[in-house]
């Protein structure tokens, strides 16, 4: 899981990274993905999975997305593409 995120990030994929965060949490919106997140960090006291998401959506909207910078997209992505695979790692052992 973390290597197809990285590979997204690497690529200067960030549209395509944030909706691989939907793909991890099994969401089918940015709505359900925000319940199943508050959900998930509720139960493992990984209150970091929400800073994640809010970063997945920054990179996915477009009004958002225009007014970062290149920068600031590019540590929004590294951010992301490592905190995939806690939350990949969080749902094994806490499923929704």
């Amino acid at each position: 899981m973390t290597e197809e995120a990285l590979r997204l990030a690497e690529r200067g994929d960030y549209k395509g990274l944030a909706g691989f965060c939907l793909k991890v949490l099994n969401a089918s919106s940015w709505e359900d993905a925000w319940g199943k997140a508050s959900r998930l960090a509720e139960i493992s006291k990984e209150y970091v999975i929400l800073k994640f998401l809010a970063a997945a959506y920054a990179l996915s909207n477009d009004e958002i997305y225009s007014a970062l910078t290149e920068a600031g997209r590019e540590f929004l992505a590294r951010d992301l593409a490592v905190c995939i695979e806690k939350v990949a790692q969080l749902l094994r052992s806490h499923p929704l």
